[in-house]
């Protein structure tokens, strides 16, 4: 295997520097988070294990000392986070002075890394309902883990903001058993720690910015809506068809309104593809929440017999506004797409859940300095997408290697040192 990175790119040091990482961590903390963040980028193997990770790194430690750094060192995800947190604030806070922006876009989701069928013994891997395969007669079960992340736009810049491990509480009832009582996890529900992470958001977002939180309709609970609107923010969301609108179900509203005439809305997806939804509206009051919304129902032609229900606290948005806005929630998708097949999110094979949650905070730290760099990228750089900075990355490793390469074997003339050096023996 080739040894990828020999000197770690400056642009990554200068970003965790930024973010103040190495005030926060000791100098051998920082080494490894600074090796596994870079070579999680850099790797391009089918799966990144630490030992893989390490591999590729000229003159690393061994790579238990990786682990330990994972398992035992005495730092944890929440100095990861927190550093992070502030970082994109920062980001976006810049970003509005400068731009005059003031409309913020928060978008909540969950996803499901998928690990092997026979893996037990990783704390944090659990059997969990995966509800994009089921069907409403066949529930299917994935194991793997599930983590709920948060997501900030404001204007053409975004950031991941947030993420946290999910575990159900039957996983945390067993776990707990064999620890002792000040190291006991406690369960939180998908919508909790959702909850949580906006709380944060609250917290450190400055005033003067209108707020739109976006989900799909596993998060539109009363009790989440009710938190975003106490915080002056608005939520657009989907919801299910069982929800009770004016003490009728939207099902019911949907065959009331049948006669009803709809208005065509255009839309561009992001394919650039030209898509008319027929939308009617209606406002009123969802049961239990006491403040107005507006309610779509959205099909794709006339004979669509399953429509789309979205809600809207802005009651002074049009159908089309509305539907504009919901579509900013799909990067956070895209997002998903990237932690998992490009960044190793569920390659990780520490044991304790607080193992696990630290590999969490390096994938996403990782994928935050990607962000940075397709944000704050010069125009002659032509990056237009998360893929092109990766591949920016790996092609600068690879421009330092060859050159390295070549003048060490031109200094020495020691054709067979070069080759040990910079190629790993390890099968």
């Amino acid at each position: 295997m080739l040894k990828l990175i020999v000197h770690h790119s400056p642009s990554l040091i200068g970003f965790l520097f930024s973010i103040n990482l190495n005030l926060r961590l000791s100098r051998p903390q920082f080494g490894h988070v600074l090796r596994i963040t870079d070579s999680l980028i850099t790797s391009e193997a089918k799966h990144k294990t630490v030992a893989s990770l390490y591999e590729i790194i000229v003159n690393a430690p061994d790579a238990s000392n990786g682990c330990d750094s994972l398992r035992i060192a005495p730092w944890s995800a929440e100095t990861i986070r927190e550093s992070k947190r502030r970082f994109v604030i920062e980001e976006i806070w810049r970003y509005g002075e400068s731009t005059g922006e003031n409309i913020v876009y928060v978008s909540v989701d969950d996803s499901t890394g998928e690990k092997d069928k026979a893996t037990r013994k990783l704390e944090a891997v659990e059997f969990h309902h995966d509800h994009t395969k089921s069907t409403k007669k066949k529930p299917v079960y994935t194991n793997g883990t599930v983590h709920v992340t948060v997501r900030i736009q404001i204007g053409v810049m975004e950031y991941a903001f947030d993420e946290r491990l999910y575990l159900k509480e039957s996983t945390v009832r067993r776990l707990n058993r064999k620890r002792p009582k000040e190291e006991r996890l406690r369960f939180r529900k998908k919508g909790s720690l959702a909850q949580e992470m906006l709380r944060e958001l609250k917290s450190l977002l400055p005033k003067g910015f209108k707020v739109y939180v976006l989900f799909d309709s596993w998060y539109a609970s009363n009790k989440l809506i009710k938190f975003c609107r106490r915080n002056s923010w608005h939520v657009i969301c989907a919801i299910k068809s069982n929800r009770k609108f004016d003490d009728k179900k939207l099902s019911q509203w949907n065959k009331a309104y049948k006669h009803r005439r709809y208005e065509p809305v255009s839309l561009t997806a992001t394919d650039q593809r030209k898509l008319t939804y027929r939308v009617r509206s209606m406002k009123g009051r969802l049961n239990n929440l006491p403040f107005d919304v507006c309610v779509l129902i959205s099909k794709r032609h006339h004979r669509d017999h399953r429509p789309r229900y979205f809600l809207c606290t802005d009651t002074s948005l049009s159908s089309r506004s509305i539907l504009q806005k919901y579509q900013k929630r799909w990067p956070i998708e895209v997002d998903n797409l990237y932690v998992k097949q490009y960044l190793g999110l569920t390659d990780f094979r520490v044991q304790s859940f607080e193992a696990t949650d630290k590999w969490f905070a390096l994938v996403y730290l990782a994928y935050v300095f990607l962000q940075w760099r397709l944000n704050h990228s010069p125009p002659d750089q032509h990056l237009h997408s998360i893929a092109e900075v990766i591949r920016l990355h790996r092609q600068e490793h690879a421009k330092t290697l060859l050159q390295t390469a070549c003048e060490q074997a031109i200094d020495l003339l020691d054709l067979p040192y070069v080759l040990n050096r910079f190629i790993s023996q390890t099968v």
